[in-house]
């Protein structure tokens, strides 16, 4: 019964999921130049890393559904994976090993974070910066998580509670947009400040959707680890 239930549950969401972008989808007649995103994107926008601002402004329900994939993802390799000890951290790593990874992570996560907190105005963003916050949850893991002793970065309970709050966040993030007059996931719309272009506080809201879009894919990026390398 509990298969029959998953698989409906999938198809129903992907149900939902297609009605949804055909429902979005504009018309031919309303679709941008894309040239306007180059010429006209720092101004309308305020963020001076274009692909931020297209990827959380004039694209930020194609967003949507790609940390939708992620967090999909995670809930099904979590779910069919099984759940017994892993035989992966059960050897012991050399002290020049752990001694490494204890240099590096605290690079790892600073330089992590502000990917993150300068994707709007620099190269990088909230996937990018997901993505090294994952891999030094992971290093950690592998390092020091040996036998018994299982010292994780952040435990299974709360990897879970930070991708489910990134996620909330950034549905939160775009409902500001429906809650001022205008859109979901809109930006200058809603009547936020874009600041000056090129200063930290500048780009509305695409800093925060940045933000949450991070702790998103770094979390769920580890639950995915986390779940593959149980045997």
């Amino acid at each position: 019964m509990q298969p029959r239930i998953i698989g409906l549950t999938l198809v129903t969401a992907i149900a939902a999921l297609g009605v949804m972008t055909v429902m979005s989808l504009p018309r031919e007649a309303e679709r941008p130049d894309p040239g306007a995103y180059i010429e006209r994107g720092v101004e309308q926008t305020g963020a001076l890393n274009q692909v931020s601002s297209i990827l959380f402004d004039y694209r930020g329900f194609d967003t949507l559904g790609e940390a939708t994939v992620i967090l999909a993802t995670a809930l099904v390799v979590g779910l069919v994976a099984p759940r017994t000890r892993t035989s992966v951290l059960s050897a012991s790593l050399s002290v020049i090993v752990r001694d490494t990874v204890a240099l590096l992570l605290p690079f790892l996560l600073v330089f992590g974070f502000y990917i993150i907190l300068f994707g709007h105005i620099s190269p990088g963003g909230g996937f990018t910066g997901g993505v090294m916050l994952a891999a030094a949850v992971i290093v950690y893991s592998l390092a020091y998580c040996v036998g018994d002793r299982r010292r994780f970065l952040l435990s299974e309970s709360q990897q879970k509670m930070v991708e489910n709050g990134g996620m909330l966040m950034f549905l939160g993030i775009g409902l500001v947009g429906i809650g001022t007059g205008g859109a979901f996931l809109t930006n200058a719309a809603t009547g936020v400040s874009l600041g000056h272009p090129g200063s930290l506080a500048s780009a509305g809201l695409i800093p925060f959707l940045n933000l949450a879009s991070g702790l998103k894919v770094g979390a769920g990026l580890s639950i995915v680890f986390f779940s593959l390398i149980r045997e």
